[in-house]
């Protein structure tokens, strides 16, 4: 993939851990709902499996989830941890003249985002950023868990072409935003979708983790400073 200027990475679930934050807050989010408390081993059945609404007993459910993606970036940081060789990859496309950017579903300022970066020691490797809540007004009641707006803006303030960028994303929904806009796909198996949800998606490739993503780019040359 010797054309790819740039390549776009989901936060969550692709670069840092996301289980145990994720189901801190939608504890936390159904008590703001006065709604009774779910165990973590259903829990986990239906995230995988992109059925969370299931155990939200709201009629307005988008009304929870805008709740929860608005304390997210806030909420239990410490759960999220860096995943292995996350801060290598990031390096490696950098040294070869690839452009990085970070697209987020939490509803926060992007400011919140880099000072959480800063701490996990990834604030220096991205050229740029759009959050959930640059984009949120831009949206269709439908459209919540929709990247395109997150992607569009990010292509922007990189300057780079969408036929010659790369999403990579832990969520089948994040894959299919993707492909509508014309990026190649690259979907990885550390978040939020398994196997199964991922392939629905149809993704360009599927990787376990971001760790093996400079091998699958033929990363061996060095084209531009680190």
């Amino acid at each position: 993939m010797e054309d790819i200027e740039a390549v776009i990475f989901d936060l969550d679930g692709t670069l840092v851990s996301v289980e145990e934050r994720f189901y801190q807050v939608f504890l936390d989010t159904l008590k703001v709902h006065h709604l009774p408390a779910v165990g973590r081993e259903l829990f986990m059945q239906k995230f995988k499996a992109n059925r969370l609404d299931e155990l939200i007993e709201l009629e307005d459910k988008r009304a929870f989830w805008i709740v929860f993606l608005s304390s997210y970036g806030g909420a239990h940081a410490e759960l999220s941890k860096v995943f292995p060789g996350v801060r290598e990859t990031l390096v490696a496309l950098r040294r070869a003249g690839i452009k990085i950017g970070l697209i987020t579903g939490r509803l926060c300022e992007p400011d919140e985002v880099l000072e959480e970066l800063s701490e996990k020691g990834l604030r220096d490797l991205f050229d740029a950023l759009v959050t959930k809540k640059l984009v949120v007004e831009l949206l269709k009641p439908e459209e919540l868990f929709s990247r395109k707006q997150e992607i569009v803006q990010v292509l922007e303030r990189l300057r780079a072409n969408p036929e010659r960028s790369i999403l990579v994303a832990d969520y089948a929904e994040d894959v299919k935003s993707a492909k509508g806009l014309g990026l190649r796909t690259v979907a990885v198996l550390s978040g939020s979708s398994d196997l199964d949800e991922l392939r629905k998606a149809s993704p360009d490739l599927i990787l376990k983790s971001v760790n093996e993503l400079p091998i699958a780019l033929g990363l061996t040359e060095v084209r531009g400073p680190s």
